[in-house]
């Protein structure tokens, strides 16, 4: 009798354990894998030069309508490109007398167009007519310039060179207003702040400038180990994101030159940055032949995308208006994003690897992978596929994550790391 019921007993604990294993099966059977179509699609792609040769600079026009490019020589190209319908509406022949357009860019007010030509030379054009005309050229008496930028208050010009000069020209009429010894070499970046009380600047020795409008160093940004390669000001006014050829991107505080954030990821120079209208993001162009978006708090890479034999990706500029982005890359390609505003979700396809649980959950979820993952993220959308919360630094294919944030709603769970790409559904209930 003593064993029947021992016998029954270990039949109750198996059937159990079924249960619980039947459980859990049943939970990996319901969870799906998805498509969230964060890719960016192009809407045209256009040539910045009819010999094909490389784009160095884009911008866009204050009102996101127009674009403009320039480019390698002989004979370099500006051209003006419709952003609705890809025309060209304008197309500079820079001639054989003058070499390389290095950096291109408008005014706040698009009255103005400035070009900074590759033996130091500046073209300002007046953008108030049908088409552009050149109203100066500037001779920096430099050997080299490298880039340029329009003061937010549109009367002055600044244009990074060689012989470690920031020279700061007035508009109209190109008169000096300053010029500053800026870096021991090469000033190989420079921008105003949007409010434009400070100036910053990146050189080939490896540093990042704070000064203000009117010349005075402020701080000197210190830890990139290449060229610095761009440089911009976040929207509110309160932080530097700079570039480097040594393949990383920085964020700096501009009230103390203080360090914030590296974020890696290329594995070549990053040539070009820019900033969302909103402060969220960063966009960046690089030599491994892709554009990367980035997370500006966080760091976390959201998505990356290229143009197949693009060969680098030497600028980048992201629309006024948020939801285009443009690239110029080294066979001539202007190319145009639509970048989506939110994210959504589509396609869905069983995944029978990953289980997920307890689903319904309310202050916890635990997942289960098939793979023992590398710095994997968990990445939490809505169902309208706006992101929640990110999760880095996964290591461990047991995972537990703290959801108590969440209001009560179906979510999906993206897991992702270097080889592997994992979506889960689950419902929080409160």
């Amino acid at each position: 009798m003593a064993n029947r019921k021992h016998v029954h007993k270990l039949k109750i604990q198996k059937m159990k354990s079924m249960t619980i294993k039947t459980s859990l099966v049943f939970a990996s059977l319901t969870i799906i894998l998805l498509n969230i179509s964060k890719a960016q699609t192009i809407d045209w792609s256009m040539k910045g030069n009819p010999l094909n040769l490389q784009v160095n600079g884009v911008a866009f026009r204050a009102d996101g309508q127009k674009v403009v490019s320039g480019t390698n020589c002989h004979p370099a190209s500006i051209r003006m490109f419709d952003v609705a319908s890809s025309n060209l509406n304008w197309d500079h022949n820079v001639g054989m007398t003058y070499m390389c357009i290095m950096g291109v860019t408008f005014s706040s007010n698009s009255n103005y167009i400035a070009a900074i030509e590759e033996f130091g030379n500046i073209f300002i054009f007046d953008n108030t007519g049908l088409t552009p005309v050149i109203t100066d050229t500037i001779n920096t008496g430099t050997s080299y310039g490298f880039s340029t930028t329009i003061s937010p208050t549109n009367d002055k010009v600044a244009v990074g060179c060689s012989n470690g000069k920031l020279k700061i020209y007035n508009l109209p009429g190109g008169s000096l207003s300053n010029d500053i010894n800026a870096h021991p070499s090469w000033v190989t970046t420079v921008c105003y702040s949007p409010d434009g009380t400070k100036i910053i600047t990146g050189g080939n020795d490896d540093k990042v400038k704070i000064w203000s409008n009117s010349g005075s160093l402020l701080f000197t940004c210190s830890g990139h180990t290449g060229d610095i390669t761009n440089v911009k000001v976040t929207p509110d006014n309160s932080f530097v994101i700079s570039s480097s050829k040594d393949d990383k991107i920085k964020i700096w505080n501009i009230a103390t030159g203080a360090l914030v954030q590296t974020i890696s990821g290329h594995t070549s120079d990053v040539n070009g940055i820019d900033i969302s209208p909103d402060g969220s993001k960063i966009v960046s162009a690089s030599s491994d032949k892709t554009c990367k978006i980035w997370n500006f708090s966080t760091g976390n890479l959201i998505t990356t995308f290229a143009v197949a034999d693009s060969g680098a990706v030497n600028s980048v500029a992201w629309s006024p208006n948020g939801d285009k982005i443009v690239t110029g890359n080294a066979v001539s390609d202007v190319v145009l994003w639509s970048i989506p505003l939110t994210l959504h979700v589509n396609d869905i396809n069983v995944s029978h690897h990953t289980i997920i649980y307890p689903n319904p959950t309310k202050n916890q979820l635990s997942i289960q992978l098939p793979f023992e993952p590398q710095k994997g993220q968990l990445i939490i959308y809505n169902e309208l596929g706006q992101l929640q919360k990110i999760y880095t630094d996964i290591n461990n294919r047991n995972a537990l994550f703290d959801i108590a944030f969440l209001s009560e709603g179906h979510y999906f769970g993206v897991f992702e790391d270097a080889n592997n790409r994992i979506t889960t559904k689950f419902l929080v209930t409160k």
